[in-house]
């Protein structure tokens, strides 16, 4: 995980030019600058800008070290879920590996439950494939995946 302490540094990092979603005015704060251009990118994300929901996507697949990252990914996360018609198949398939990684550490991050939330979003296929490529190894990945097998279960019952 790499550590990102500036907006440049993000922008380099993702590869993409992250000045529309910079907080007016520019704030002087590295991390505030950071946490608030990735607010931008959420909310944009949930009025349906497909850009932003790739900047979004490549946020939480290259799971860069931010600051106040727990809330920037879950923030970013949450906007996907009520958008994930705006994410492409192949973003989707990396979305559901990323997930899969993540409930395979030996201690899962915060941001996973909500990162399980867009999965469970994204359909019983999805939550298969975590599912059987999910080798929980401590209590919350556990309970997560409970969650995805109890919510696959309940879809298949319908």
């Amino acid at each position: 995980m790499e550590r990102i302490a500036t907006l440049e540094n993000l922008e380099k990092f993702l590869e993409v030019d992250l000045g529309r979603y910079e907080p007016k005015p520019r704030i002087n704060h590295s991390s505030i600058r950071i946490s608030q251009a990735c607010g931008n990118i959420a909310r944009s994300i949930k009025s349906g800008d497909r850009d932003a929901a790739k900047v979004g996507y490549k946020i939480i697949v290259r799971d860069p070290h931010l600051p106040f990252g727990k809330l920037i990914k879950s923030g970013i996360a949450r906007a996907l879920k009520q958008r994930v018609n705006l994410m492409s198949p192949m973003e989707k398939a990396g979305f559901v590996e990323k997930t899969s990684s993540l409930l395979n550490l030996p201690f899962c991050p915060r941001e996973t439950e909500d990162y399980c939330k867009v999965v469970r979003k994204l359909g019983s296929a999805a939550m298969q494939l975590v599912i059987e490529n999910t080798h929980a190894r401590n209590e919350k990945s556990i309970r997560l995946l409970t969650y995805l097998i109890q919510s696959n279960t309940l879809r298949e019952d319908l």
